[in-house]
């Protein structure tokens, strides 16, 4: 009797584990979420994440649990944001390739779209056939990358993740922080705004540089003037020396790759350059240098932010203690 009790005790105990398990399937209930030409649909919570970008918005919300592999060399594990690198401890890189995607146990990928094509994780047919999600960051489908890119892949993770109440309140607390920043500089006289080329990279006698896209509204918000904006249909591309010579901006912005050679490279080109010398940018040495990750679809663009308008108007910052 003491057996059979013991048996039946057990099998009500996986039937009532089964039945709880049904439960929470179906009180996931469906989650669509649009992306660019890509429609995701969910009908049960994500049980890992390949996180192929820096992934600040995941650890902000608190869902690094789910986190099974990330790219090599990804920038979120130096994120300036505090207590974000720290949560990257422990999760293993991953080179890219589409077998170590499917090796990986992720059932949801998140990356650039780049990220998905053949030679890369794998295109998104490739990956739904091995019943992947890709997801596709807001800011690299939609025609202009903004500050509001970023805040809807806070809330479409909040969806998928059913952790809506969190994501509403950092994109609350982010969107208080550019204000912040803006009330901070005040209102600038249109005349008045701080010109800003960003110097990308260098090739040859060329220089690349933002027409469009996330950096670019960083310095608008910071009060400052984008002097290429809209001189291309392409979010980036390549002009010449002339160009910021015609511009002439008051500040130039290097991007930072990582890569000590690249950025002294650039700098060497502007310096080294006659026909820039008397650029105000360029005479005064009026320069910043960025990681180019804090200007690349997560919340490091708020830090990207402050550090434009610090540099843009010191005056209006004087006043604050040091870090």
């Amino acid at each position: 009797m003491k057996k059979l009790f013991a048996l039946l005790l057990a099998l009500c105990l996986v039937l009532s584990m089964g039945v709880s398990a049904m439960a929470e399937a179906s009180d996931y209930g469906e989650v669509v979420i649009e992306d660019g030409e890509h429609t995701l649909t969910f009908t049960e919570m994500p049980k890992g994440i390949l996180l192929c970008y820096s992934g600040e918005v995941l650890m902000k919300l608190g869902l690094e649990e789910y986190i099974v592999g990330t790219s090599a060399n990804n920038k979120g594990r130096v994120s300036p944001l505090e207590g974000v690198a720290e949560k990257f401890e422990g999760i293993p890189e991953i080179e890219r390739s589409h077998e170590n995607a499917v090796a990986s146990g992720a059932d949801l990928i998140i990356g650039e779209i780049s990220a998905f094509k053949e030679d890369r994780w794998g295109t998104f047919e490739m990956l739904e056939e091995k019943g992947i999600h890709a997801y596709a960051l807001n800011g690299t489908v939609v025609e202009n990358e903004t500050m509001d890119s970023v805040y809807q892949d806070i809330e479409n993770m909040g969806k998928i993740f059913k952790v809506e109440d969190r994501a509403a309140a950092l994109i609350e607390e982010t969107k208080a922080q550019i204000a912040a920043i803006q009330a901070q500089v005040g209102e600038v006289d249109e005349a008045a705004k701080v010109k800003a080329f960003v110097m990308d990279s260098v090739s040859g006698n060329e220089v690349y540089t933002t027409s469009a896209g996330l950096e670019s509204d960083l310095i608008e918000l910071a009060g400052g003037v984008n002097v290429t904006k809209g001189m291309a249909d392409s979010r980036w591309f390549t002009t010449s020396v002339e160009t910021i010579v015609t511009a002439n901006p008051d500040v130039m912005i290097f991007n930072d790759y990582g890569n000590p050679d690249m950025l002294a490279e650039s700098m060497a080109f502007i310096n080294d350059n006659e026909a820039l010398a008397d650029v105000p940018a360029v005479a005064n040495q009026n320069y910043i240098v960025i990681p180019l990750a804090w200007a690349m679809h997560d919340l490091s663009a708020v830090v990207a932010c402050q550090t434009f308008a610090e540099a843009f108007y010191p005056e209006a910052f004087a006043d604050q203690p040091a870090a």
